[in-house]
């Protein structure tokens, strides 16, 4: 009787355990299932992803191509026009000289007619008469030749070949699109201890100014009045625009976009998350000020150019070493609201070592 009592309680208590063990089997089940459908929903979202870029991909392949497209179709009617000008040219000179030929033939035929004439003549038998007929023939014969004008026959590459690709360029230019867009520094936006240029197409800091008192600065709301910024005074809504800063050596900078309402203060950040989408160069290396933290620009020379590419209708902006047209960072400006202004920071003088300026820069086209 007792050693049933023992194997009784044993079986309640290994069905206890047992089953406690099993619901912990049951709850595994569980979860794991939920890690396997959070995994295929993953894999869906990354096979759609996938297919995204490809599709974006494939958009660019084609805008490239449409680019080139245009472009080998501006040469083709270039090379047209130019060849169809020369075959004009060819055709006038050539019916010119064959016209010259024509009328020299015609006074050599009529000339060797007069010497037939005079021959005959000169064969006949000796009489009064045919002194008279002489006479009379000598003065019809009386033809000399006379050469028709000369024509010029030269013929001068350079007024058809000459610099032909410089040529080509200066009527290509005019259809770049976009073409170089001309900006100028807004002053009424300069911070205080920034010196503009007259014509306001060059920014530095100066060590000479001293800041305003705090009334006057609160007398115009669009001044920057803590970081040592400027906008441009050019704004954007639609459209692509490019522009190029030359920014030399300095040893820092930073240069963009940014939105109109951005702080002109202090602020917390001045990032992407503030209507920033600037590149900044500190401490020898370039960054995009991206949010929440900077991320590293990989270049192997620092340019002494920037180049701007700001493309509104996709509300994307990239940069690029405007020397070499390599590209360096792409930002996509997912917060853009209202008119986009070229931005600019010369930085201070860093004790003379970044005393150069910022400066538009206009490519000689």
């Amino acid at each position: 009787m007792y050693k049933n009592r023992i194997k009784d309680t044993n079986n309640n208590f290994n069905n206890s355990h047992l089953n406690d063990f099993k619901n912990k089997l049951i709850q595994a089940i569980k979860k794991i299932k939920h890690e396997v459908d959070e995994c295929y929903e993953e894999e869906r979202d990354t096979y759609a992803e996938a297919l995204d870029v490809e599709f974006k991909f494939d958009k660019m392949e084609r805008e490239i191509q449409a680019e080139f497209r245009n472009i080998h179709r501006f040469l083709d009617e270039e090379e047209e026009n130019d060849i169809e000008r020369l075959r004009k040219e060819k055709e006038k000179r050539i019916s010119l000289l064959k016209e010259r030929e024509r009328k020299i033939s015609m006074q050599g035929r009529n000339l060797e007619r007069a010497i037939e004439t005079l021959n005959i003549k000169l064969r006949e038998e000796d009489s009064p008469k045919l002194l008279k007929e002489i006479r009379e023939l000598l003065q019809r014969c009386d033809v000399n030749y006379i050469a028709p004008p000369p024509v010029d026959s030269e013929v001068c590459s350079g007024q058809f070949v000459g610099p032909i690709q410089y040529r080509i360029w200066k009527h290509m230019k005019a259809s770049i699109y976009p073409n170089i867009t001309t900006l100028t520094f807004d002053p009424e936006t300069a911070h205080p201890l920034l010196a503009l240029s007259p014509n306001c197409s060059t920014v530095r800091f100066d060590d000479d100014k001293k800041m305003p008192p705090q009334e006057e600065l609160e007398k115009n709301p669009r001044c920057f009045n803590y970081y040592y910024c400027v906008l441009g005074r050019e704004s954007f809504f639609t459209g692509r625009h490019y522009w190029e800063v030359d920014v030399g050596k300095k040893t820092a900078w930073r240069v963009g976009v940014a939105r109109e309402d951005v702080p002109r203060g202090e602020m917390a950040v001045s990032t992407t998350a503030t209507g920033f989408w600037t590149l900044s160069l500190k401490g020898g290396s370039i960054v995009a000020c991206t949010h929440p933290k900077p991320t590293p620009v990989r270049t192997s020379i620092l340019p002494t150019r920037i180049g701007v590419f700001l493309d509104c209708d996709r509300e994307e902006v990239s940069f690029y070493n405007a020397v070499t047209m390599t590209a360096l960072h792409s930002f996509f400006m997912e917060n853009m609201d209202g008119p986009i202004f070229p931005f600019f920071n010369p930085c201070d003088t860093d004790n003379g070592r970044n005393a150069s300026p910022l400066t538009m820069f206009m490519p000689a086209l």
